[in-house]
């Protein structure tokens, strides 16, 4: 491109573009340089070194400095008013690679296999194909809810004559449903399938420099990236590792590297001359200069007491449940035939009035007089609602101690209990069926001999909605049977049918009491909790810590971290089925510990302006990049490095401004506070 100016090139860190300025100084307003258009594809690169004679250096090498794609034009005139000049400006901003991931590659929809993804799918086997397919309408969640959900079988594609191996979702219980790593995940985020603009931008995960590293193994759950752009996507999965990326630039073409914050592969050492200093000595020397500095060393910023929140505690358990009803709601049927104790439906079928029947009238669903609660509801009673009602007294509150080891009912700290009277939900169980890895759900028991024997009847039932306990759907209790086909023995309804309403009845006829054990009739639940704690962890500060404070940050992981347990209690105990027992304090401490770490030293916010423009002077590489530390500056001897952990940290450098008609260039360190926003 002739006739150019190229004004000012900026390069970021992370998702944030480079972008670079450009003007036309000979052009007019109205005017477009030759071969433009929006897209065009632009690369800034230093001129070729040369000798006095204008001959090339042998070994010089230019410098790419910035290469992106032309969005806007900026065009802007006046007129001449009095002493002042007419004028037109002729210019172009240009972004870079990442601008254009971010506008056209989105992420929605997960790819997985269909059955059609299979060379052969019989019950006995399924082989999968080297294809997969798009399902709009599931949320791209990796390890959603901390379970596993990449399939075992990558996708292999030929790009532009390069095999690529990308991972996709499991599509359910098939694939042998894996964790994604973090490494994984971005593969997935920038094959093919998501990156439509890999012919323009071919990024290979397998070739970005930085992804071999070991933290890359990292399994992070939860990421959910759904309707985000993909910059945004990949730049989510690094944050959570610790880690962010820049875009340089070759005579190849365009290059990602994943960085580390903090951890500086290249180390500067600016120059900023005592005073009286002769600079001659310092120049020849090849010293980076400074021209101006700006920087503070600030202590707010700092977050050295790391503190994450987990999800609340889970137990699977197996407890018995309390009748949720008066006991003067239920009366016994008188047990004549005109007004029998119970009646079939086969018998109401042909019955042209049953609300001649008390049981129909009061007990059955479709009965005039429905008492919807009796013989019906059954809770827990974990919040004292049906510790004293009025002629239905059933005990004291439900004692989660009963079902829980020791440490997590009671503060090893204050030996109190660690959960209140709250109402609960119950939740399906944590043990899960080992041939699709789905739970077991919520199983409801009857017990009509006082709790020495358990069935599961056939019967439809649902969750309380605000308390825990259970509903029975089922519109005649009296055809919930017991297995054994028994009869009554005693009192008023001897002989009749063994059924869960006669046995009801019976306890009543009897004037047993249910808080002290006399009834017959027992139901019991097994099911999950979530108590009243959760996963919680703290880091704290270690000896460099840039402030003698301990600075609190709570960060909310209830999607990522999880503790759960199925207590002995639970009926699946000895079952010898698998269940969600998870403990992911370590997990969430490594996490917290990389947080502090990154974040624990005095932030050192600078904007450094060096005397003159370090683009390589021939090495075909510029002097700095982005994820490059400064440590020092000599002449001064002032230090900016810390220790932590045995490693060297120092500010790293997050934004370079070229001031090309200036002939300076500014560097930004640690934050964007200070970063000079200009065009």
């Amino acid at each position: 491109v002739f006739g150019a100016r190229v004004e000012q090139i900026t390069l970021n860190a992370a998702a944030k573009p480079n972008t670079a300025i450009i003007r036309f100084p000979t052009l007019r307003w109205q005017e477009a340089f030759t071969g433009s258009g929006h897209g065009f594809n632009i690369r800034i690169r230093t001129d070729q070194q040369v000798r006095g004679n204008g001959d090339a250096y042998r070994n010089a090498a230019r410098s790419v400095l910035f290469q992106g794609f032309l969005t806007n034009y900026k065009t802007r005139f006046a007129g001449a008013t009095g002493a002042s000049k007419p004028t037109e400006t002729n210019a172009v901003i240009v972004k870079d690679a990442r601008w254009l991931m971010s506008a056209t590659s989105v992420v929605y929809g997960v790819y997985a296999r269909s059955r059609d993804d299979y060379s052969s799918f019989t019950a006995e086997a399924q082989t999968p194909a080297n294809t997969a397919s798009f399902f709009s309408g599931r949320r791209c969640i990796f390890n959603q809810n901390g379970k596993p959900n990449r399939d075992s079988t990558a996708v292999t594609h030929n790009a532009d004559g390069v095999e690529t191996n990308t991972y996709i979702f499991a599509s359910g219980n098939y694939g042998d449903p894996q964790p994604w790593t973090a490494r994984q995940m971005l593969q997935y985020l920038l094959c093919p399938y998501l990156n439509k603009i890999h012919r323009l931008l071919p990024i290979r995960p397998a070739s970005i420099s930085g992804i071999e590293h070991t933290d890359f193994d990292r399994v992070i759950n939860h990421i959910a990236v759904d309707t985000m752009d993909v910059m945004a996507a990949v730049n989510i999965v690094l944050k959570n590792i610790g880690w962010s990326l820049r875009e340089q630039y070759t005579t190849d073409g365009v290059e990602w590297v994943f960085y580390k914050p903090a951890e500086a592969a290249t180390l500067h050492t600016l120059h900023a001359p005592a005073a009286g200093e002769v600079i001659t000595d310092a120049v020849a020397a090849g010293a980076k200069l400074l021209y101006a500095g700006d920087f503070d060393e600030d202590i707010a910023a700092v977050i050295n007491t790391p503190v994450g929140l987990g999800a609340p505690e889970r137990f699977e358990f197996t407890a018995e449940l309390v009748p949720a009803w008066l006991d003067t709601d239920l009366t016994v049927p008188a047990g004549t035939i005109v007004n029998p104790f119970f009646v079939t439906e086969a018998e109401l079928q042909a019955d042209s009035a049953p609300n001649d029947y008390d049981y129909y009238k009061y007990y059955h669903t479709g009965g005039s007089g429905f008492k919807r609660n009796v013989g019906r509801k059954w809770a827990l009673n974990e919040a004292v609602d049906y510790a004293a009602a009025a002629g239905g007294d059933r005990g004291m509150p439900f004692e989660f101690a009963d079902i829980l080891a020791r440490d997590d009912a009671y503060s090893s700290d204050t030996n109190r209990r660690r959960y209140g009277l709250f109402r609960r939900v119950l939740l399906e169980c944590l043990t899960f069926d080992k041939s699709d890895l789905n739970s077991v759900g919520i199983k409801v028991e009857f017990s009509f001999d006082g709790g020495t024997s358990w069935h599961t009847p056939q019967l439809a039932a649902s969750v309380l909605t605000s308390e825990c306990g259970i509903y029975i759907d089922d519109p005649n209790l009296s055809e919930l049977l017991d297995p054994a086909t028994g009869t009554i023995s005693g009192g008023d309804l001897d002989g009749k049918e063994l059924n869960y309403w006669t046995s009801l009845c019976d306890d009543k006829a009897k004037s047993y009491s249910f808080k002290d054990g006399d009834w017959n009739t027992r139901v019991r639940v097994t099911a999950s909790v979530q108590l009243d704690q959760r996963l919680i962890a703290e880091s704290v500060p270690t000896h460099a810590s840039g402030s003698p404070f301990y600075h609190r940050t709570i960060y909310d992981f209830s999607d990522k971290y999880t503790y759960s347990k199925r207590t002995d209690s639970s009926i699946f105990a000895d079952s010898g089925l698998s269940a969600w027992d998870t403990n992911e304090y370590e997990k969430l401490t490594d996490h917290l510990d990389a947080l502090r770490d990154a974040n624990e030293d005095a932030s050192i916010n600078g904007r450094f302006t060096l005397d003159r423009l370090w683009l390589g002077d021939g090495a075909g590489q510029e002097d700095f990049r982005i994820g490059d530390g400064v440590e020092g500056i000599t002449g001064r001897n002032y230090s900016m490095t810390t220790s932590l952990n045995g490693a060297t940290v120092c500010p790293e450098i997050i934004q370079i401004t070229y001031d090309i008609q200036r002939q300076k260039q500014h560097l930004i360190t640690r934050d964007l506070r200070l970063a000079e926003m200009r065009g």
